[in-house]
Order: C-alpha cells, then structure tokens, then sequence
C-alpha cells in the first residue's frame, strides 16, 4: 500500500481535497468529497475513479481501519494514494462537524442525454432547480431505491456533488446516472426517445392517481417556492398533483419525488 504522510495543510494534496469540498473546478477536472467508510467504500465498490484517500492515524490504528485500507489496496484498482494526516488537517478538509477518519477524492463522471442508456420502460427523476441539496440527494437516493434509470439536473438546481448532497444520496450518486442537461436538450430526448414528460405542479388538474405511469415517463420535480420552471410546463406532455386530504399546504420536493416515483413502482408491479 503506497502510504503518505503529510502534516501541512499547504501541502498541495491538501489544497486539492480544500478546493474539491468547495467544488472549485481546476486542472484536475470534476472531483469531489465521498467522506467517511460508508461512502468510500460504495465508491470503491462501484469502480468509480478515486485518486486520494485521506485518513487519521486514528482511523488506521484500529482494526477496522486497518482491514478497511487494507481491502481497498488490495482490490483490482486501488486508488493513486492512500494519505495519513493529522486530525486537524482532515478537520479542514471533510464538510462535517465531526468527521468519521477518512474520506476520498472521487473523479464524478460528466453525462449528457446521449450517453444513457435507457431500459425497455425508461423511468426518469427530473430536477428542475432544486436548491437544497439535501432534497437533491434525497431525490438521487429515493430513484435509486425505486429502480429509475437516471437523475437529470437541469439548470439552476444544486450541485449534485456537493458534500452535503453526497451525503444525502447515501451512496446512491455511485449507482445510478446522473445527467445534466438544458431544458431543450432534455425535451428533445425525451421527445426523441417516446418518453412521456409529467411535471409535478399543486396546479394541475389531475391527480398522480389518474395518471398512467406505466408507459416510459420522466417525473419533473421542481424548485422548493417556485415549483416546476415555466420551460418545463411548455415541454411537459401533462402535469400531476398529489392530492392533500389534511391541511398541510405542501409536501417538499424529496417527499413528492418518493410518492410519485413509487406510485410508479407500484403501477408497474400490478400491471
């Protein structure tokens, strides 16, 4: 296992794993965070691209560290570096108030449209300006959960691989695509590929419930105050609301994006 060991956080490794947090995109291209066992682990299970691995001497002292790092180097494509630094230089690093000892630098893939692959009944989550990323997250997570074939982030929406949005996938971002694209690009690949496109809208007149899901459709989830952008209810074949019966006023969008996307589920296992 290639160890190092660094104690200055203006080490430029350090630096790197600092500017990856903030999600600032320099020369070594679209990295980002997966922090603490769980999330590492999925990422290294999921073949993705990990080029540092930052740990305490803590972490690697005990004997679950220890058989952790050691599995990771000895699996077929061990990341670049394994790097043992002190707790205060992990504490400038990691995004959480009490960090789990270790976290990677993940290289995310960059997908469009036409790099998916789509099932024989595609089934897809749409993010249209999603601000929190916990709700984003959460949506990458619960369509994960659900077996949809992709996550599409339009414009004005959160990062999708910010820390904290990471954190809320649970380690769903490692399973399952997740697409940015324009509001023209994504019509056109619905349109182009017979996708039905639903927006979610408190508006409309038709309940989730008297909408066929069934058939190929992408469900349209959007931003928290202002609902689904304008572009997206012109592009959009039909609009669904899911009815209230008590007396909230609304749902978030992570909770419509579960309703409606295991209504789906549930459609499709009793056809």
């Amino acid at each position: 296992m290639n160890i190092k060991k660094i104690t200055s956080i203006s080490n430029p490794l350090v630096k790197k794993a600092i500017d990856a947090r903030s999600r600032r995109r320099g020369t070594d291209g679209n990295i980002f965070i997966a922090e603490g066992p769980h999330l590492v682990e999925t990422a290294a299970a999921a073949g993705s691209i990990i080029s540092e691995i930052f740990y305490t001497l803590e972490y690697g002292s005990t004997d679950a560290g220890k058989a952790f790092l050691a599995g990771l180097a000895a699996a077929a494509a061990p990341p670049g570096a394994f790097i043992e630094v002190p707790d205060n230089v992990l504490s400038r690093i990691a995004d959480t108030q009490a960090p789990q000892g270790i976290l990677a630098l993940v290289s995310s893939a960059e997908l469009t449209p036409d790099k998916l692959v789509l099932g024989k009944r595609p089934l897809i989550a749409v993010c249209d300006g999603i601000s929190d990323p916990g709700n984003l997250g959460t949506i990458i997570r619960v369509s994960d959960a659900a077996g949809a074939d992709a996550v599409v982030i339009l414009p004005d929406s959160c990062d999708p691989y910010s820390p904290k949005a990471v954190r809320a996938t649970a380690g769903s971002i490692f399973h399952i695509p997740v697409i940015s694209a324009g509001c023209e690009e994504f019509s056109d690949f619905m349109a182009a590929n017979c996708i039905t496109i639903y927006a979610a809208d408190v508006r409309a007149e038709k309940s989730l419930y008297e909408i066929d899901l069934r058939l190929s459709c992408a469900l349209v989830f959007g931003n928290e105050a202002r609902g689904v952008s304008e572009c997206l209810l012109q592009k959009a074949d039909a609009s669904l609301k899911i009815p209230i019966a008590g007396k909230a006023e609304s749902l978030n969008a992570a909770m419509s994006a579960a309703i409606c996307l295991y209504e789906a589920v549930r459609q499709r296992a009793i056809e």
